[in-house]
């Protein structure tokens, strides 16, 4: 007997074999058990997951012998001629091969005539999309009202390209690609069916160089085993799909986190030997970034050397990381040298990393490379314990400080200093000749000023020194001043510079003109994005989709990105889901940026006129003979 590939060996004869389309099975199987059967099905999806599958499944429940049921019994005769592929009432049409309206026309003269022997004809069309339009419209009225002994089941992985009175005749279900740990789980399964050895790693790799494909996934096993001769080791099957080696990545980013250029560039070296392909060790480094991220976000969701890895690095770097590596992939494709460009990019993490931005409060975000230089183990490879167990640097000040505990609490005497009166109180020994012999003013908490530092410094050790002569276990005033005093009345906050009422929801038509003027100010929009809204008129506003009238001749700056911008900026004012959509027209009407040139000339005008009738001016031009130049005038008032 020939050899059976696993795609077609393990492909799923019930539902309840069926991996990964629950929300698909799960609404069949309910009609099945109700009776409440639908004439026409269309199954959409990327290859691979399971749309002609279903289609069979579904026509061996409509025919089983023991009667229709989501649960065929699979050992009758219809059952086992479904599985072989030769039972007679199912037709599968492969649309791809039979586009013609001709071929159309011959599949449907024999509609009319009942099973042969099933309860139903069931006609399997797939890829269906690539039949012509003449095709869909001789199909149209069969599709709609065919005999009650016949079942039309569509499959295709390109459903745009169906019209839409095919697919408002037909009920639709959509089945999603799998994800990579599923595809590994239903692969350990069967690999334990068929006394495979295997590595768990090795078949996530396969999940994930399937894209979402089971069918995909299992071809890819098969050629596995042919290349590990019988076993899935990790080595083996990276090495197959050119994937690159977890730890090769973690060393890369065990350099990165040295914040050191050639350590960086020694380890890309060392890395390259064992790698494929710049563009797949890219792939995989922006993949382990992520990993690090969700571990700082979720402590423990990954093992402990990418939980130490995470710790060795703070967010702000992991996620500049990620950013300058994806846009960077783009660049790595264009580049004539794809190594000298893979350089350049570690380089630019390493050496445009911002320094001294603060994070939680007091943590610095970026250690000093000197701190943060793990111990290298001989050969040369960084130690990865020691790195990430390395105490984090402390931020030093230039100003001179006596002692840590002078150093923190000056900017709170600085601060309090004004009020003589509580800080008398609460030393209550030191007589009123002992003020502090500071004055009033605040004391400046910037390091630059060396003498301003030494002076609060030595001012709070002195108020110390007084405060421990009477009582030697009274704490320091920094201490004791939140206790005994309330706290100063903290300053008003500045008042925004336009606080803007919520707008009101236009009333007739000649307002919303002026509303969607209005609104466009209080959107987070900027650049083309804005220059679009500003130059298109807003003709209708259902609950989720507006509708803008354009010129023809601002199309060139309307593509789909901008339009998702300006649909999120409004979702975000209004608080759910926007779509825009544009309509282009030579004379859309009153935009935004037409009134406001409408006002700017309006303006200017009244400018004028104001300047002509001044007293002083007309006085001017009768006594030197001047004349108001008009093209200098400007109007104090903005339109925005």
């Amino acid at each position: 007997m020939s050899y059976q590939v696993l795609a077609r060996k393990y492909r799923p004869r019930t539902f309840d074999e069926l991996v990964g389309q629950e929300h698909v099975s799960r609404a069949l199987m309910h009609a099945l058990d109700q009776d409440r059967l639908h004439h026409a099905y269309l199954f959409t999806g990327t290859r691979g997951v399971g749309k002609t599958t279903i289609a069979r499944i579904l026509s061996r429940c409509l025919n089983c012998e023991q009667g229709v049921s989501a649960r065929p019994c699979g050992v009758c005769p219809t059952c086992q001629e479904i599985t072989d592929g030769r039972f007679v009432d199912l037709i599968e049409v492969d649309a791809a091969s039979r586009t013609k309206v001709e071929d159309t026309r011959e599949l449907l003269d024999n509609v009319q005539y009942a099973p042969t022997r099933g309860r139903y004809k069931v006609y399997l069309i797939d890829e269906v999309h690539m039949l012509s339009a003449h095709s869909f419209n001789a199909l149209l009225k069969t599709l709609e009202e065919p005999p009650p002994h016949v079942k039309f089941l569509l499959a295709t992985t390109d459903p745009q390209k169906l019209p839409v009175t095919v697919l408002s005749r037909c009920l639709q279900f959509s089945l999603k690609a799998l994800p990579a740990e599923q595809i590994a789980g239903h692969l350990k399964a069967l690999l334990d069916k068929e006394m495979i050895r295997y590595e768990e790693p090795a078949l996530l790799s396969l999940g994930k160089a399937a894209q979402g494909s089971m069918r995909d996934a299992l071809s890819l096993t098969d050629q596995a085993i042919a290349f590990g001769s019988e076993q899935l080791s990790s080595e083996a099957v990276n090495a197959m799909l050119g994937t690159v080696d977890r730890n090769h990545v973690l060393t890369l980013l065990v350099a990165l986190a040295e914040q050191e250029p050639g350590g960086v560039l020694q380890a890309l070296a060392t890395v390259s030997e064992h790698c494929p392909g710049e563009l797949a060790l890219l792939d995989e480094l922006i993949s382990q970034l992520h990993q690090l991220a969700v571990c700082q976000a979720v402590p423990g969701s990954y093992d402990e050397t990418q939980q130490q890895l995470a710790a060795a690095l703070t967010a702000e770097q992991i996620q500049l990381y990620y950013d300058v590596a994806l846009r960077g992939r783009r660049d790595l494709q264009d580049a004539p040298d794809s190594r000298a460009a893979l350089e350049m990019l570690l380089l630019r993490m390493v050496l445009f990393t911002p320094k001294g931005v603060l994070v939680q409060g007091d943590s610095p975000a970026a250690k000093k490379p000197e701190a943060a230089a793990p111990s290298a183990e001989p050969g040369g490879k960084p130690d990865l314990r020691a790195l990430l167990n390395s105490p984090p640097a402390t931020a030093t000040s230039s100003a001179p400080v006596a002692t840590p505990a002078a150093s923190e609490p000056a900017p709170s005497v600085a601060v309090s200093a004004p009020q003589a009166a509580p800080v008398e109180a609460v030393a209550a020994p030191a007589s009123a000749e002992d003020a502090p012999p500071w004055d009033e003013s605040p004391v400046p908490s910037s390091p630059s000023s060396t003498q301003s530092s030494r002076s609060a410094s030595a001012a709070l050790a002195e108020v110390e020194a007084r405060q421990a002569e009477p009582a030697a276990e009274s704490p320091p005033v920094a201490a004791v001043l939140p206790q005994s005093e309330p706290e100063p009345a903290p300053e008003p906050e500045p008042e925004p510079e336009e606080s803007l009422a919520p707008l009101a929801e236009p009333t007739t038509e000649a307002e919303v003109a002026t509303w969607w003027a209005a609104l466009l100010l209080r959107l987070d929009v900027d650049g083309t994005v804005r220059n679009i809204a500003r130059n298109a008129v807003l003709i209708s506003r259902e609950e989720s989709v507006w509708t803008l009238r354009i010129s023809p001749g601002h199309q060139v700056l309307v593509n789909r990105e901008r339009l998702e911008e300006l649909s999120g900026a409004l979702g975000n004012y209004f608080q759910r889901r926007i779509q825009v959509q544009v309509e282009f027209e030579q004379q859309p009407g009153a935009t935004p940026e037409l009134m406001a040139e409408a006002r700017r000339k309006e303006l200017l005008a009244q400018a004028k006129a104001t300047l002509h009738a001044d007293p002083v001016v007309q006085q001017l031009v009768t006594t030197f003979a001047g004349r108001l130049d008009e093209e200098s005038v400007t109007p104090k008032e903005t339109v925005e």
